[in-house]
């Protein structure tokens, strides 16, 4: 047994592992009851000041678009909807989680960032502009779809720079190569951490099947977090591992989007480009204000 197959077999008894914070799991079920109001969801979130000022910060932001300035929580709650407030919980709650994680200097942390804040807003952009009823959580998982990676960075560097290395020397993606060196990958690893987290399942489905989205339950939202990856990639926004050329003509998800919804002409990748650079830098800011 490698040692990244004993990483995976003892994930769920590493004790400093951060927890997931218990305000976002309560939220996350509280929407999952067809019964809840907004005034439950109100009463819930405003034990948390913290959690309040940054739904008020994320709703204002530009990455939402809103008309007017968002002045309190019920008026975030009631503008927004259930599905953003839940987008901007999840992605909160883990941003400030993944922050505890000291990553390696060789995987850089704000190209690394660059990279999944990259994939969350293009998975955004994709779900809107196809029109997709995706859940609504494609920006979360998006923006963790790689946490796999900073776990393996996290604890087993040897084998992490091992696989780094045969990416970049044999034209490889981090995804082939942690599958030819030893079996396990990070999406296996990102899987395991986000069920001991209890994340909603489809979450955990879209980040598991990210590169292989036609075994995913819900083969549309793993397919928009895919192509969103793979776009990221090919314009150059920030970092995370991969070295592979490709068609995107080629790949599962695309081919599962496009047999999905009638597309008259290719996605405009210049309209894309505009968007993320556009957005990317204020979302960050958004998130990690102390970093940036």
């Amino acid at each position: 047994m490698n040692n990244v197959e004993k990483l995976y077999n003892n994930l769920d008894s590493i004790e400093n592992l951060p927890a997931f914070p218990q305000i976002a799991l309560e939220i996350t079920y509280l929407l999952r009851k067809e019964s809840t109001s907004a005034k439950n969801l109100y009463d819930l979130i405003q034990k948390d000041p913290t959690l309040v000022s940054q739904i008020l910060k994320t709703a204002n932001s530009p990455f939402y678009g809103l008309h007017g300035k968002v002045s309190s929580l019920i008026h975030a709650i009631n503008l927004l909807g259930f599905v953003q407030i839940e987008n901007i919980v999840i992605a909160s709650a883990l941003l400030s989680t993944i922050k505890k994680f000291p990553v390696s200097k060789r995987f850089n942390t704000n190209q690394f960032l660059d990279h999944s804040f990259g994939c969350g807003i293009t998975a955004k952009i994709i779900s809107n502009i196809l029109n997709f009823q995706s859940g609504g959580l494609e920006f979360s998982a998006g923006v963790i779809h790689d946490i796999g990676k900073v776990i393996l960075d996290l604890y087993d560097q040897e084998d992490f720079d091992m696989i780094l290395n045969n990416a970049y020397k044999n034209n490889k993606s981090f995804y082939e190569s942690e599958k030819e060196l030893f079996g396990i990958t990070h999406c296996d690893l990102a899987g395991k951490l986000l069920k001991r987290w209890d994340l909603p399942e489809d979450l955990i489905d879209a980040v598991v099947n990210h590169h292989t989205p036609q075994k995913a339950k819900n083969q549309i939202m793993a397919s928009i977090v895919s192509v969103a990856d793979l776009l990221t990639y090919s314009e150059g926004i920030g970092f995370g591992g991969n070295y592979s050329k490709f068609s995107m003509e080629d790949q599962e998800g695309w081919k599962i989007i496009t047999s999905n919804i009638k597309i008259s002409k290719k996605i405009d990748l210049a309209l894309f480009t505009f968007k993320l650079f556009e957005q990317i830098d204020e979302v960050k800011k958004t998130y990690f204000k102390e970093l940036y």
